[in-house]
């Protein structure tokens, strides 16, 4: 196993701040005719073609080892549930308060990592973890009459799925390339969201010719494709070479770039109880951050 934490939580920077501009562009794309789920089932493609390319150029073998096939189970189980609960819940609820509830993962991360990696989480991670929740509560609680609860469920449930994409995306690492195993993984999950796609749009694609989706919808889309290619990469060169509770906690910047994007580009504010429980939120993370390095 690769273990250089430097280079890992450089990649997770990285990542995270390209990941950070992935639900605006879906949002952007959503508003000029392009249902979030034809955004997923096209970056799915796009990703999973680009991998491939790069895998064949480094004569990599499309082949998955006996020993790494739950891992590419859980990879693949975990990158479909973020991929289509993540960006649909932008359909229902604000980018800002999606993003608060997304990132409730590097918590639930750092409540598990002892289970995964065989540590005890200790009183001061666990009190983290209710700070950090309880951010939670206070941006969700007050206004939850007026919100859409399917977002608000979308977005925990791809929550879930990002931190058993870590967990999964580290063990893969050991058999398998970046390259390979993303492209497989999005070859796998290609089909459902497809067929999801098929059933939302009533038998037909809205990106298609003479469906709702504009010009301006087409270049969001776009750009969608390959910021996500990038940021996936980067994302799981990062596992390659750090464990999981390394470098889940860098991807607090991942928030930061997305509610400041969420206002740049598509003008959205929050509400105060939100803007203070992402606060609550975000200081958890930074804190796990600091103790993790400290106890080091």
């Amino acid at each position: 196993m690769i273990n250089r934490a430097g280079l890992g939580i450089a990649c997770a920077l990285g990542a995270a701040a390209l990941y950070g501009l992935v639900p605006n562009f879906v949002r952007a794309a959503y508003v000029n005719g392009v249902p979030p789920i034809e955004s997923t089932l096209f970056r799915t493609f796009m990703i999973s073609v680009a991998f491939a390319i790069i895998a064949i150029a480094k004569n990599e073998r499309f082949f998955i080892p006996k020993a790494a096939l739950p891992s590419f189970v859980g990879q693949s189980i975990s990158t479909l549930f973020v991929s289509v609960a993540y960006l649909a819940s932008v359909q229902f609820i604000p980018v800002g308060l999606a993003v608060i509830i997304f990132f409730s993962f590097p918590v639930l991360i750092m409540l598990l990592a002892p289970l995964v990696e065989g540590r005890n989480p200790g009183m001061v991670r666990i009190a983290i973890a209710l700070v950090a929740f309880g951010g939670l509560a206070i941006a969700i609680g007050p206004s939850i009459e007026g919100l859409d609860v399917r977002g608000i469920l979308l977005a925990a449930l791809a929550s879930v799925g990002a931190a058993l994409q870590f967990f999964s995306g580290r063990a893969i690492s050991r058999y398998m390339t970046p390259a390979v195993f993303g492209s497989l993984v999005h070859m796998v999950i290609l089909p459902p969201i497809l067929l999801i796609a098929i059933l939302a749009g009533s038998g037909t694609l809205r990106v298609l010719p003479g469906g709702t989706a504009n010009m301006m919808g087409i270049f969001f889309l776009c750009g969608l494709a390959v910021v996500y290619i990038i940021a996936y990469m980067a994302h799981m060169l990062s596992l390659r070479f750090a464990t999981a509770s390394t470098v889940a906690p860098f991807f607090n910047l991942e928030p930061v770039v997305s509610t400041a994007a969420a206002a740049i580009i598509l003008g959205e504010r929050l509400q105060m109880n939100q803007y203070a429980g992402g606060g609550l939120v975000l200081a958890a993370l930074v804190a796990s951050t600091i103790y993790g390095r400290w106890k080091k």
